[in-house]
């Protein structure tokens, strides 16, 4: 059998991460997927400036495009554009992206086993990882398998953390519609009670999709579907077509125990402001294999990256949480004051780029509007 310091369940952003960082200290890492790499991942790829900062290796080889323009519109009426003056988000297809961080991992040290489904965890101290004709034991265990976590469940993480589902399509556009969206995220509003169409533009697709609540994720095809046809892509080729869920941690739901952790979408790491994760998927497999390393040294249990998390994370997600309440709120209420305001005054969308390119947080943003935390704490009260 197969002896690892750590094992790493899932090869996105937050895996290849933590195997990277782990396998960079000197630790003996594999990596586990079910799927053959390059894989197609359901996602609309927009990928915060501030999340590159995270890395130590440029990811320029892998960028489609870059944005700076914000189209706003509510049902695609009273449009207005925001301009962020330099790119506040780089757009990827998560195939190319993933790879690129899973090939960095790999030449650090990690080893890689791709079509591999794991099926059973054997706890005792160690865990031992059992797939169909393989098995592999490790000191600790590290899973980034996804928002639906099958493995974190086998761990007996997870538990009661909440989510919604997305539903994306990557849409062959004519040339000329193609260039028209360069540099520019369009996001459309007016979904109830939250909830937002987009486009990202990428080389030679449009990444199209809705994000809603998880009880209305029958409808999201047929609004989709509308969504094209106001856009006048209706005719366009649909390359693929694909929902996915996205989890959010909002509390103490439990991410960690002596032999495993979650980490990325497995552990609900989502903002609900833009239902975007990928920037705490990659942090958090940096704070997932610091833990890592101190366990295997004898420094601290594994449990402590819970506490890392809940200091270095939570407070992040909880002001996105409010900013997200207070924003959907205030729309719900009063849709065309609340655009018309939202157009005419650059705070909030200043506020907002100032936090995908990490010169501020949500949270700072927050405080800066002491009315916020209790405007937003009375309508989650109303849900």
């Amino acid at each position: 059998m197969s002896r690892f310091d750590a094992i790493v369940v899932g090869a996105g952003p937050a895996g290849s991460t933590a195997a990277r960082e782990l396998a960079a200290s000197g630790a003996r890492v594999l990596v586990l997927d079910r799927a053959e790499f390059p894989r197609y991942k359901a996602c609309g790829g927009g990928i915060p400036l501030r999340t590159e900062r995270l890395l130590p290796f440029p990811i320029d080889s892998v960028v489609e495009d870059s944005v700076s323009l914000l189209d706003v519109a509510f049902r695609g009426r009273q449009r207005f554009v925001r301009d962020s003056g330099a790119p506040f988000a780089h757009m990827v297809m998560r195939e190319r992206f993933d790879a690129l961080l899973l090939d960095q991992a790999q030449r650090a040290g990690a080893e890689f086993r791709p079509g591999t489904t794991v099926r059973g965890l054997e706890i005792d101290g160690k865990v031992c990882v059992v797939a169909e004709g393989f098995e592999a034991d490790a000191s600790h265990l590290v899973c980034a398998d996804g928002a639906h976590s099958p493995v974190g469940k086998m761990a007996g993480l997870g538990a009661g953390i909440a989510e919604c589902a997305a539903w994306e399509v990557e849409v062959q556009a004519p040339a000329a519609q193609l260039g028209s969206y360069r540099s520019t995220a369009l996001i459309d509003l007016g979904y109830n009670p939250w909830g937002y169409a987009w486009v990202f533009p990428k080389r030679s697709v449009l990444s199209i999709g809705i994000v809603l609540p998880p009880g209305q994720a029958g409808t999201m095809k047929d609004r989709v579907a509308a969504y094209l046809d106001r856009l006048g892509l209706a005719a366009a080729p649909v390359e693929i077509a694909r929902g996915h869920k996205i989890r959010f941690r909002r509390g103490g739901e439990p991410i960690a125990n002596h032999t495993a952790v979650l980490v990325g979408d497995s552990a609900g790491l989502a903002d609900e402001f833009t239902e975007e994760g990928i920037y705490y998927a990659i942090e958090s497999g940096r704070i997932a294999a610091r833990n890592v390393l101190r366990s295997l040294s004898g420094v601290a249990p594994l449990t402590t990256y819970q506490r890392d998390i809940d200091r270095e994370v939570m407070p992040e997600l909880r002001a996105a949480r409010l900013i997200s309440f207070m924003f959907y709120g205030m729309l719900r209420r009063a849709p065309r004051p609340w655009m018309l305001a939202s157009s005419k005054f650059p705070y909030l969308w200043d506020a907002f780029f100032a936090v995908q390119k990490g010169e501020s947080t949500y949270a700072r943003e927050a405080a800066r509007v002491p009315i916020l935390p209790g405007l937003a704490a009375r309508m989650l009260r109303e849900q």
